[in-house]
């Protein structure tokens, strides 16, 4: 009888103890579980995108908002000191002008560029090349570390006749210049956001 009792006991005692064993494990591997996914998520790139565009016309204009409805990035539009007119026989006057004089006219925006990791950067092609508040944009604003995607609005010219003169106006500057696109259409647009997995 006191056999049995004992062994009825000691039967008792381990399926205790294993259920206790059992119930810690399962917690600390859920406490595990929770940690790695905190982890994972911390880890994730978080990567905005800003437009940031000139627009006289309402061309360039147009694209910008094309491109923001495609990828869902923020988007500023430029305002230039002293502005351009909106006749465009004064405007090429005024455009040819700073060129020739190297004048950079002044931006008026207050950017915060430091949350942007990527910058698609919109402009008409004036005189085969950009125009010359482009230049103040690389001047003004710390790009440092970011990537620039240029988009441009031409009948004729691609966005290839304005890439040297972005290429010196990066020059010894940690930026990452990407070829860009001409935006004259949505169907040119959409592809090149497609390529570069930019679509929201």
């Amino acid at each position: 009888m006191k056999k049995w009792l004992i062994g009825a006991l000691v039967i008792i005692v381990l399926v205790v103890v294993g259920f206790v064993l059992w119930g810690r494990q399962g917690a600390s591997q859920s406490k595990s579980t929770t940690a790695n996914s905190s982890v994972k998520q911390s880890v994730v790139p978080t990567k905005k995108m800003l437009i940031v565009y000139y627009s006289n016309s309402g061309t360039t204009e147009k694209a910008a908002k094309t491109i923001q409805k495609q990828t869902g990035a923020d988007m500023v539009k430029l305002r230039l000191s002293p502005n351009y007119p909106s006749d465009y026989s004064k405007l090429t006057v005024i455009a040819k002008r700073q060129i020739d004089q190297k004048i950079h006219p002044e931006i008026l925006n207050k950017i915060d560029i430091a949350k942007y990791s990527t910058i698609l950067l919109g402009f008409p092609t004036w005189y085969q090349r950009p125009p010359m508040f482009i230049n103040t944009f690389f001047e003004k604003y710390n790009l440092t570390g970011k990537t620039i995607i240029p988009f441009t609005t031409s009948m004729s010219s691609s966005v290839a006749v304005s890439r040297p003169y972005l290429k010196k106006m990066i020059a010894n500057k940690k930026i990452t210049l990407q070829k860009g696109f001409r935006a004259n259409n949505t169907e040119n647009i959409t592809t090149y956001l497609k390529q570069h997995h930019l679509e929201k």
